[in-house]
Formats: structure tokens, sequence, C-alpha cells
């Protein structure tokens, strides 16, 4: 027989609909982490790619990423590889859409 205690009445419950809401984002999150992990292993084996998309990022609440417009993280990308060789190292930090915009020009110029 199971009693009922005031610490029982004090656990937090989810609704169906919460819990089946939650379900989906951790369901989404796992395809975009698959995702990343199979561009990384492209990048590795220096296959070609499909241009990037911005759907294969997420904003991650929890680090500082700044997101631009398509027309200024083009804008950006274009600055960062002018001039640039086979020999040059570019580190896009915390800002994805430029990341994806210069990873596109680069399949672009091959």
């Amino acid at each position: 027989m199971a009693t009922t205690t005031a610490n029982d009445e004090d656990i937090p419950t989810l609704s169906a609909d919460t819990l089946a809401a939650l379900g989906d984002f951790y369901s989404e999150r796992e395809q975009n982490e698959k995702r990343l992990e199979d561009l990384e292993a492209q990048m590795e084996q220096q296959q070609p790619q499909a241009p990037l998309s911005m759907n294969m990022f997420l904003e991650d609440w929890n680090a500082s990423q700044f997101w631009y417009s398509d027309e200024t993280a083009d804008l950006l990308a274009q600055q960062l590889l002018d001039g640039a060789t086979v020999d040059t190292r570019i580190a896009i930090v915390s800002a994805p859409s430029v990341f994806v915009q210069c990873k596109n020009l680069l399949v672009r110029m091959q």
C-alpha cells in the first residue's frame, strides 16, 4: 500500500504534451548532432559537399553566438577570404552564419 507524504506532493510533474515536446526537442537535437558529425567526417575525408545551410546549426542559448543576416554574413565571409591563400588559416569563433558563408564561398571557388 502506497502512502502519500507531503514531500510526494512537492514533486513537479510534466503534462503529456510537455513531455512530448521535450522528446521532440531531444530527438531534433540528436539529429542535428548526427548531421554535424557526418559533416565533420566529410571534411576530414575531403569529400565534395553540398552547400551548407544554417539549418545544420542550432542557436545555443548557453554560448555567445552572433547570427548575421545572409547579406552581412556573405560580406564578412568575402572580407575574410579576400587575399587568403591555401596556407591561410582563419578562425571563425561564435559566428555560425559567417562560417557557413565562408564554407559555401570556398566550395563555389573550387
